[in-house]
């Protein structure tokens, strides 16, 4: 009987490591996300709806993955609509990630034409930033290319010329009450009608004066900034870069 329970025991150990083998290239350490790579599938362009959202000839709406584009009006709106036009009626080739769809029901996917990486080369354009790129397979590829973008001061990161865009500056944000100060350091009063501050997303809010040598609270009358991370950008009246702040 002994010599049977040994025998069983020894299958079993066998039977586990067999397993182990099997799924151990799958098993990453705690906090990690195992990479899938999915097939490409093909997809027409029919409509471009902005610079971030597609729908193809199927009527499948689609979110490019990895990016945000300015809103509707904003200032490079039209521009990153416009880069996506030039694909009509062109066969697309679509890459999901980790997510599927979007609570909107939209496909989550990277888009490429013949050899360009379209949503990537929005974001060296300077067209959008990225975003929400944790763990996406591309996530090192968006992190370079707004780096560049911003080295480079292209699109949304053209620096404001101004005469307020270094007088103003940002003291305190409070993410969790939604508020933050903007001090004017200069000798003489900023109108800063038609500047706006916004996140990552697409959250933004318009300020008004602040006078000489003083400082301003603002709340946000939604929920704009992440109190886990997000960032803040300052805009002018043209849509020029006045500064940037990522926590």
């Amino acid at each position: 009987m002994a010599v049977n329970k040994r025998l069983v025991i020894f299958l079993l150990i066998v039977i586990g490591l067999s397993i182990l083998s099997i799924v151990y290239p799958y098993l990453k350490p705690t906090g990690q996300v195992t990479q899938v790579n999915y097939e490409r599938e093909q997809a027409i362009l029919a409509r471009v709806i902005d610079g971030d959202t597609i729908e193809l000839e199927s009527g499948d709406k689609v979110r490019l993955l990895g990016i945000n584009t300015p809103e509707k009006n904003m200032p490079y709106s039209n521009e990153s609509k416009m880069f996506l036009q030039q694909f009509m009626n062109k066969t697309l080739e679509l890459e999901r990630d980790r997510e599927d769809l979007d609570k909107y029901s939209r496909k989550l996917r990277y888009i490429f034409f013949e050899d360009r990486f379209l949503n990537l080369e929005i974001v060296e354009r300077g067209l959008a930033n990225s975003y929400m790129t944790s763990d996406l397979k591309y996530e090192r590829n968006f992190i370079n290319a707004e780096a560049q973008a911003r080295l480079l001061g292209v699109g949304i990161w053209t620096k404001s010329s101004d005469y307020c865009s270094n007088c103003i500056e940002l003291k305190k944000l409070n993410p969790i009450n939604e508020t933050f100060i903007l001090i004017n350091k200069c000798d003489f009063n900023c109108n800063l009608s038609g500047w706006f501050v916004k996140d990552a997303g697409r959250n933004a809010l318009y300020l008004s004066i602040i006078f000489s040598n003083s400082e301003k609270l603002f709340q946000s009358k939604k929920n704009t900034w992440n109190n886990d991370g997000d960032e803040f950008f300052l805009f002018d009246n043209s849509g020029k870069l006045v500064f940037y702040y990522k926590y």
